[in-house]
């Protein structure tokens, strides 16, 4: 059963997204539009996005799910610029108005475990608020666990003006 939170997910939104690629140092700040779309009746959302980062063209896209078994969100993602051409494989929990996955993935020149490099978590909450505004947020998790934000998503409904 798709929570009712990702059915009011469904439709068209604009924005601005933040990019912080250096702890507390905002490096971007640009137009954002994206698209929620259900997924073989409904089993599914994809959210595909279009945006800029220093000037240059930024997209991607995330398929999302609630997991009535597990009863938690999932969520794969890809982006032509944080993921290169991996995929992030999320899941967590249901939050008032929203939920928070987590994931992880391989960095180059991260720190020395073992035979291998540490992964780096990556932690992204999703607040659908009442105003019909979503606020997608995003963090890095270093291996020592310190959580340090990398993007912020502020969305408004804008097929709501175009009807």
């Amino acid at each position: 059963m798709v929570p009712n939170l990702l059915n009011g997910l469904k439709g068209c939104w604009n924005g601005s997204c933040r990019t912080w690629l250096e702890d507390g140092v905002l490096s971007d700040e640009s137009p954002i539009r994206g698209e929620f779309h259900d997924v073989m009746g409904g089993l599914w959302f994809r959210h595909h996005y279009l945006s800029s980062l220093g000037g240059k063209k930024r997209e991607g896209e995330e398929l999302i799910a609630f997991n009535s078994i597990s009863n938690e969100y999932q969520i794969a993602w890809i982006d032509d610029f944080h993921m290169a051409d991996g995929i992030l494989f999320s899941s967590g929990v249901p939050q008032a108005n929203g939920f928070s996955v987590v994931g992880s993935y391989a960095v180059v020149g991260s720190y020395e475990v073992g035979d291998g490099k540490a992964p780096w978590g990556w932690r992204t909450t999703y607040q659908l608020e009442l105003d019909q505004s979503l606020t997608i947020m995003s963090w890095n998790i270093e291996p020592s666990g310190a959580e340090v934000k990398a993007i912020e998503i502020v969305y408004a409904r804008s097929d709501l003006l175009d009807k």
